[in-house]
């Protein structure tokens, strides 16, 4: 798949989903590949999802990741914990950074709701390093697309 990362890809990510609710863990499954295609080469995109007061490695694309997170720690965990979007250009200057790939060199997190609940993180690291700025908006509209399916 050759698609390139932009608002392009809402359309794209809409349209995995053909309504059978037996499918939603394939439609994730689909959804994070489309997004990961849309990268550079070793970029890791997954979700973290909130259960038992901790974030808990869910379906995700690329490198082994590390498996559980706890509120308020690294990129992950403060994204969860103030509930809104946290973008990193230099992961070396977030302080308290976990490093699950030593390939990734920027990060953002945005969180997925459920009527008015954080349930889940959306992380993407890349492997450079990279201004999310102009494109938070459009990582916040996938993760509600990707809340369908939690």
């Amino acid at each position: 798949m050759n698609i390139e990362f932009g608002p392009e890809i809402i359309p794209a990510l809409q349209a995995i989903e053909d309504g059978n609710p037996s499918l939603k863990l394939a439609h994730l499954g689909n959804a994070l590949s489309v997004l990961k295609c849309s990268l550079p080469e070793n970029s890791w995109v997954g979700i973290y999802v909130y259960e038992n007061g901790r974030l808990q490695l869910g379906s995700f694309q690329g490198a082994p990741a590390c498996e559980i997170i706890a509120p308020g720690k690294g990129v992950v965990g403060t994204c969860f914990a103030k509930n809104e979007s946290i973008y990193v250009a230099d992961v070396s200057t977030f302080p308290g950074y976990i490093c699950c790939d030593a390939a990734a060199q920027s990060e953002i997190c945005c969180p997925i709701e459920k009527q008015g609940k954080v349930i889940a993180i959306l992380d993407i690291d890349r492997p450079d390093h990279h201004d999310f700025q102009d494109e938070v908006k459009i990582y916040e509209e996938i993760a509600k697309i990707l809340a369908n399916w939690l």
